[in-house]
């Protein structure tokens, strides 16, 4: 098969590319590095009738131990980019984004020049396109505009508006954030920066960062957290091959050296089936599940 650039290449292992080390082959591992080169692979995937992934980070991703057929895209350098259009003058800062910045490059940026609110990210893993497109820690209050390229090739830009930011959810149609317009307070960087310490620690010391895991495996029932429900069913601790609920933060699965997606799926099941038996609570899962999973 001949594709129209250099940037693709076969039988990439996805566990090289997850935060939960899990992960088959991507029957086509694509990394483009500028605009022209993700329209092109995406047009050529579209003409051959291949499906198309997104792992940006990996790091709120469980991909399947059978891979993914089709065309998975993983952004490249020339959308790691960040620019501050704002004056000196000016209390509000503005800052275009390319969707594979690392939300952590952002907050240490945050803490140098002074961009408050950006505490809320400190911590965060992963890319600043799947924050976005996930509402991960209601970033959605500082996005004024996505550049986002369809699964066609067509690029277009959705407005602040048009996402409809709510909890853990933005209205994207199917395709790929590419760039991201945000815009924040300005404060005195020592300040900025004693905030963004002060969450690092907090952070730090209540979430699991010792072993591999996805982040939040479930979404925050109304009026309660996902964890606490899971803590409360007596379930730190219970584990499925190498697949373990966190003993420190009950709503993170970790990976213990050589846990499958089988094992944390199961793992995942096994806590939603005790929390509605306890609470009568269904626990909607957070991570997204991506590739060709065996029958359940």
């Amino acid at each position: 098969m001949t594709w129209p650039h250099s940037c693709i290449r076969p039988h990439e292992l996805l566990a090289d590319h997850t935060s939960f080390r899990i992960g088959g082959p991507a029957e086509w591992f694509a990394e483009p590095s500028t605009l022209e080169e993700l329209v092109d692979v995406l047009r050529a995937a579209s003409r051959l009738g291949l499906p198309v992934s997104v792992i940006g980070g990996g790091t709120n991703t469980l991909a399947a131990d059978r891979g993914i057929r089709g065309v998975v895209i993983h952004l490249g350098r020339e959308f790691r980019t960040i620019t501050d259009l704002s004056h000196p003058d000016e209390p509000m800062a503005t800052v275009v984004c390319g969707a594979s910045l690392l939300t952590q490059r952002l907050v240490y940026l945050a803490a140098k020049h002074g961009w408050g609110d950006l505490e809320l990210l400190a911590g965060l893993p992963g890319q600043l396109g799947g924050a976005v497109a996930m509402n991960a820690q209601g970033i959605g209050q500082f996005v004024q505009q996505v550049s986002l390229v369809g699964f066609d090739g067509t690029v277009r830009q959705l407005t602040r508006e048009q996402l409809r930011f709510r909890y853990r959810f933005a209205e994207l149609e199917p395709g790929i954030v590419t760039e991201v317009i945000l815009r924040f307070p300005k404060v005195p960087p020592a300040e900025a920066y004693e905030r963004i310490r002060r969450a690092l620690q907090y952070r730090n010391t209540t979430q699991e960062i010792r072993l591999p895991s996805a982040g939040c495996a479930f979404k925050n029932p109304p009026g309660t957290g996902a964890g606490r429900l899971i803590d409360q069913a007596g379930l730190k601790g219970a584990r499925i091959g190498d697949a373990q609920i966190s003993l420190r933060h009950a709503n993170f699965i970790v990976n213990l050296g050589h846990a499958t997606c089988d094992d944390v799926l199961s793992l995942m099941e096994y806590a939603q089936c005790r929390v509605h038996s306890e609470f009568n609570v269904h626990l909607e899962p957070e991570v997204r599940v991506v590739g060709e999973q065996w029958c359940r």
